[in-house]
């Protein structure tokens, strides 16, 4: 068996840092969150030979990593799908054509065959996290993990990124996700049997899963093993998009724990994006203490030979500050670097979850881009409930 080429990226891209904002001194997290950080939303490439017998002379390749409305006023998030939604009844089988997204929705084509499929891939990642001591996730909806692989195969590129541009979690927000976001994509090359079996297809998702988990420390510092057994983790959606040569494999591992209203809205011509979250936890949420805002300049066009040529991970963004509750006396903490925002409610219970706080000083800092909110339950974006973003023209 030939081994190929490995290569391994651990530098975020576009501009983000692996260093997070610091929560205030008095919480004591600050190097726990850097360390996390700098191990767990990271993503990385890798071009190997096929590590089974039977897969001589295929090839397969992974990446992993961590989420609008394009006038950027208003957001509003709802799930589009219950986790308990029959399949067969919220997939689109048709030719494919771009999926480009536009206006809030894509022209998503499902293969025949995937809603078996996605139940493959369902029992392989919590086969993976039960031999790991991890608890289940179950099939979700979102439709970025099946617009990403459309993408993917109709433009012939491999990337956590897009050809309009846009990070995983901006597609997740962008297709109605309203929880938090974390991607891992995959292909599996083979020019010597083709795939014109739904069997071939699973095969393929089986080999990638395999390296995923138990293949990943060279590559990758296991990073997408860690995405697949995140015991955070409660939802995976799956995309699978495939030709006669090329399966092309997507997880978005989703923390869906809030059925939350988000919106975005301008409160006052000087108060422009003043950011509501409102909605209903789930039993045992874990409870955040703070938000993270990260930023990335406006999305830009990119060629399927920019895509290929990479850098090709992704990151959260630049941290840059956060949102914080205020205390009994009406003040809150400070972020040691970045912007500290005072939030104008902060209520979160077992019944009841109601923020609120302004945009305007981290527009004002920032100027442009992609706001992107991180309610936080540990001391690192890995810890996110939410990864919802806000599109500031």
């Amino acid at each position: 068996m030939k081994i190929g080429r490995a290569y391994a990226r651990s530098v975020p891209t576009d501009g983000a840092s692996a260093e997070l904002p610091p929560p205030p001194p008095r919480r004591g997290r600050r190097a726990a969150g850097l360390i996390v950080a700098a191990l767990l939303l990271m993503a990385a490439f890798i071009a190997v030979a096929p590590y089974l017998a039977s897969a001589i002379r295929q090839g397969y390749s992974i990446f992993s990593g961590l989420n609008t409305n394009g006038s950027g006023t208003t957001i509003v998030n709802t799930s589009s799908f219950s986790t308990s939604t029959n399949c067969s009844s919220v997939v689109s089988v048709r030719s494919l054509v771009a999926p480009d997204i536009t206006g809030g929705s894509a022209a998503i084509a499902y293969p025949p065959d995937y809603c078996t499929l996605a139940a493959f891939a369902l029992s392989q990642v919590n086969a993976d996290r039960a031999a790991n001591g991890t608890g289940p996730v179950s099939l979700g909806y979102n439709q970025a993990a099946q617009q990403h692989a459309d993408s993917m195969l109709y433009y012939g590129y491999f990337s956590h990124y897009d050809t309009q541009g846009y990070k995983p979690y901006m597609r997740y927000t962008l297709l109605g996700g309203r929880g938090a976001d974390y991607e891992n994509v995959a292909y599996f090359y083979n020019s010597g049997q083709p795939y014109t079996s739904t069997n071939a297809v699973e095969q393929a998702i089986k080999a990638l899963e395999h390296s995923m988990v138990y293949d990943d420390v060279t590559c990758c510092n296991n990073g997408h093993k860690y995405n697949i057994l995140n015991p955070l983790h409660n939802i995976v959606s799956i995309g699978v998009a495939y030709n006669g040569t090329t399966v092309y494999f997507d997880e978005e591992f989703e923390n869906d724990y809030i059925n939350l209203s988000f919106n975005a809205t301008g409160a006052s011509a000087s108060n422009p994006y003043y950011v509501t979250m409102q909605g209903t936890p789930i039993q045992g949420v874990p409870t955040p203490n703070s938000i993270y805002i990260a930023f990335d300049g406006a999305p830009s066009a990119e060629s399927r030979t920019q895509l290929n040529n990479g850098p090709n991970e992704y990151g959260p963004g630049k941290l840059v500050g956060g949102v914080l509750p205020q205390g009994v006396f009406g003040s809150c903490g400070q972020f040691t670097t970045g912007t500290t925002v005072c939030a104008d409610t902060w209520t979160f219970n077992s019944k009841t979850v109601d923020i609120a706080f302004s945009l305007h000083d981290f527009i004002k800092n920032n100027g442009p881009g992609v706001y992107t909110v991180y309610l936080i339950t540990g001391s690192s974006t890995d810890s996110s409930l939410t990864t919802i973003s806000v599109f500031v023209p």
